[in-house]
């Protein structure tokens, strides 16, 4: 999930506060778990509300029409809620596997952050007419 939203962020050229944001998110999720899933969710609306008020293309949409880009906002919120239940809920499942509190934490806030930067290097790198 985490690779997904990184590779959108990306792709809508983001700006450096909705990636600090983001990345904030993430790290409270990953420390709180369950109990901030209305911080997230309040977090990914305001993301897709700005880009959607900023009217952002995202560069793999450029010239395809309304009907597209409304579909791709609509599956950014999708992916972005995936992402905050996923983290959510797997730090209830690393309590069973009984982790502690700072292990659980560095866990999920490594493997997130890894995956929202290689969403962002990949599409960067690796689709046509990306790249900086």
């Amino acid at each position: 999930m985490s690779i997904s939203v990184g590779w959108l962020l990306s792709d809508y050229n983001a700006h450096w506060i909705a990636w600090a944001g983001t990345t904030l998110v993430t790290l409270h999720l990953a420390l709180v778990g369950a109990d901030a899933i209305a911080v997230a969710i309040t977090w990914v609306v305001g993301v897709v509300w700005a880009g959607a008020i900023a009217y952002s293309w995202p560069e793999t949409l450029r010239g395809s029409g309304i009907a597209v880009w409304a579909g791709s906002l609509a599956l950014s919120w999708i992916l972005g809620l995936a992402l905050v239940l996923t983290l959510a809920f797997a730090r209830r499942a690393m309590a069973q596997v009984d982790t502690n509190h700072v292990q659980a934490f560095l866990v999920l806030a490594t493997i997130t952050g890894l995956g929202l930067e290689f969403g962002r290097v990949m599409n960067s790198s690796f689709l046509p007419g990306s790249g900086y």
